[in-house]
């Protein structure tokens, strides 16, 4: 497939006319080109406008409580803060009860997001002993109810995030896309593992081409992107119309760029560095100055990997706690990025 394929992919989708109040383009967007999958702790504002810069056609908010949304929680509506420069954005909901979604989908229809995602994929515990997420796979009827709930709060697109099934003993049926379809859903994004797989093991192409072979509206194919020949692979396996990248994105927002080109892009030592700052700088527009260097951690740990030395210096990230900590990281980092771009010479 030639590094134009996601361009390809935009051109194919324009027969597709499920838009709602969401412009052609932004949806397309979603639908067939390459998506930042939403991912709690790791997707916020600061990172999605990164990768948006990075090529990424469309982003997904961190998932939000549609029940915490409802009782106006103060925690939730934090995560509804976005960049206009991060749209096309959709914001991901979770839950279990169908009133809440249509309340929550009514709260976020003015907030200028151009689609509603409906998480149904997250396999994580605390998530699934609600009845939330992947818990959903094994309750079609409730996971239907919850789209039609959601569609009769908003104008907006409503798009659905699943995985192929709770087990290999339980996939999702045959007949998901077109119910989800006829329930008022205008895409959705298949995660090709189970429940039980967690985040490990083989992404199932087989599962997603037949869910997107049976689907009458467009399916996004998500699992193991980290290079263009996994995007080429997963697109030719699967007939999916766009790709959704998670983890092969978080340290690595290049890859967007690499997608984007058809060719690997390797990222100057410089660019990495200024990447942390302009994500620190970001993060610091919205986040308190007191959990500032706490919440940055994470994301910082995800730039330091892959070199001799890295293990050393993730340790000392995980204390960093003012700017002079950062800038030092900062600059040890570049030395050790510069050390393995000549040892690769």
């Amino acid at each position: 497939m030639p590094p134009s394929f996601i361009v390809a992919r935009l051109v194919v989708m324009t027969t597709w006319n499920m838009f709602g109040h969401m412009d052609e383009v932004s949806f397309l967007a979603y639908t067939g080109g390459t998506v930042l999958a939403p991912m709690a702790g790791s997707t916020d504002s600061a990172f999605r406008r990164i990768c948006r810069r990075m090529g990424a056609t469309a982003v997904v908010t961190e998932m939000v409580a549609a029940a915490g949304l409802s009782r106006r929680s103060v925690r939730s509506h934090r995560l509804l803060r976005f960049h206009p420069g991060e749209k096309p954005i959709g914001v991901q909901l979770f839950g279990r009860r169908p009133g809440d979604f249509a309340r929550a989908s009514d709260i976020v229809s003015g907030l200028g997001f151009d689609f509603i995602d409906i998480n149904a994929g997250c396999p994580v515990k605390k998530v699934v002993r609600s009845g939330s997420g992947s818990a959903l796979l094994r309750d079609i009827p409730a996971l239907t109810e919850i789209v039609r709930a959601t569609v009769s709060g908003t104008d907006l697109p409503v798009t659905v995030k699943v995985r192929v099934g709770w087990s290999p003993e339980e996939p999702v049926p045959d007949s998901l896309p077109s119910l989800l379809a006829d329930a008022g859903a205008s895409a959705i994004a298949v995660h090709g593992r189970y429940r039980t797989d967690m985040f490990g093991g083989s992404v199932r192409t087989d599962r997603i081409a037949r869910l997107a072979g049976l689907s009458p509206i467009p399916v996004v194919a998500n699992g193991d992107v980290t290079c263009p020949d996994d995007a080429r692979a997963l697109l030719s396996a699967t007939g999916a119309t766009g790709l959704m990248v998670g983890r092969g994105a978080m340290g690595n927002p290049w890859i967007f760029r690499s997608l984007s080109e058809g060719r690997e892009y390797m990222p100057s030592p410089e660019e990495v560095t200024e990447v942390i700052r302009d994500q620190f700088r970001m993060m610091s527009e919205y986040v308190p100055e007191q959990h500032l260097y706490h919440v940055l951690r994470g994301s910082l740990l995800q730039y330091i990997k892959g070199f001799r030395g890295a293990s050393d210096l993730r340790v000392r990230a995980t204390g960093v706690a003012d700017r002079e900590d950062l800038e030092d990281i900062i600059r040890n980092l570049r030395e050790h990025l510069q050390r393995k771009e000549s040892e690769a010479q």
